[in-house]
C-alpha cells in the first residue's frame, strides 16, 4: 500500500545514491516477510523536511539489537553483510538527513528517512 501526497518540495541528491538507499530499505522490508505481508511506503513533508516511512509486517527486531543496525558487518539476516544499512545511513547523513529505525517484535519494523527539502525550482 502506498500513500503519496502531492509533493511540493524537491530533495537535492544524486539519483543513483538515493535509489540505492530505497533499494536497500525496501529489500530489507520484503525479506523480513518471507511468508508475505504488507510493505507500506508513506511520504510526508513539512516546512523543512521530506519524511519517507517504510514499514513492514515482519517479525520485528529485538530492541537490544536496534543500536547495532548499521554497524559494519552486523546483520540480523542469516546471509546479510550489514553493508546495506551502513551505506544507506552514510548516504542519508551526507545529505544532512537522518535514518531512524523502530521495531516491535511480532509487529514489524519501520524505517523513517528524513531529508531536508528545497522548494527551489518549483
Amino acid at each position: 500500500m502506498n500513500e503519496f501526497p502531492t509533493a511540493t518540495s524537491l530533495i537535492s541528491c544524486e539519483e543513483y545514491q538515493i535509489k540505492q538507499v530505497f533499494i536497500n530499505i525496501i529489500k530489507n522490508g520484503m525479506e523480513a516477510m518471507p511468508s508475505g505481508g504488507i510493505l507500506t511506503i508513506a511520504v510526508v513533508e513539512n516546512d523543512q523536511n521530506v519524511l519517507i516511512r517504510v514499514s513492514d509486517q515482519g517479525d520485528g527486531i529485538p530492541e537490544e539489537l536496534l543500536p547495532r543496525l548499521g554497524e559494519l558487518f552486523y546483520s540480523t539476516k542469516e546471509t546479510g553483510t550489514g553493508l546495506g544499512l551502513l551505506v544507506s545511513s552514510k548516504i542519508i547523513r551526507d545529505y544532512v538527513g537522518s535514518l531512524d529505525i523502530t521495531s516491535e517484535l511480532g509487529e514489524g519494523t519501520t524505517v523513517v528517512i528524513s531529508l531536508p527539502c528545497s522548494r527551489e525550482g518549483l
